[in-house]
């Protein structure tokens, strides 16, 4: 299943998406005549996204435009994030940590093509 952000294929081919949840908040404490620790739940600090995938296009400008439409997402707006399983998280941000192969967009025969990472974080 291919990937998107806020209803847009932005992600290109062969996307894989690693699942990080964030450590929950906790307080431990102890108190005096009381065995043991105390936990206190304070909730969840959100997750962590890494797409890989490759951009693809017909030509090299086909590459440089997808580039440029995922780039678009890091505009500072929460979408709803919908990953390689069919899982929706909403609230998710893309706050534009994104690394191009260092090789750089390469012509293959069938068109243009430039693998990629990012990192999407969801807030919630």
């Amino acid at each position: 299943m291919d990937p998107s952000f806020g209803g847009a294929l932005v992600f290109g081919t062969a996307c894989h998406v690693v699942h990080i949840p964030h450590p929950i908040a906790q307080q431990k404490d102890g108190f005096f005549g009381v065995t043991g620790m105390t936990s206190l739940y304070g909730g969840g600090r959100g997750r962590t996204f890494e797409v890989t995938g490759v951009l693809v296009g017909s030509s090299l400008s086909g590459v440089i435009a997808a580039e440029g439409a995922l780039l678009a997402c890091a505009d500072g707006i929460a979408r709803a994030f919908v990953d390689t399983q069919g899982r929706t998280w909403p609230n998710v941000i893309f706050e534009g940590e994104y690394l191009p192969s260092p090789e750089g967009p390469k012509s293959t025969d069938f068109g243009w093509c430039l693998p990629y990472r990012c990192i999407l974080r969801g807030l919630t």
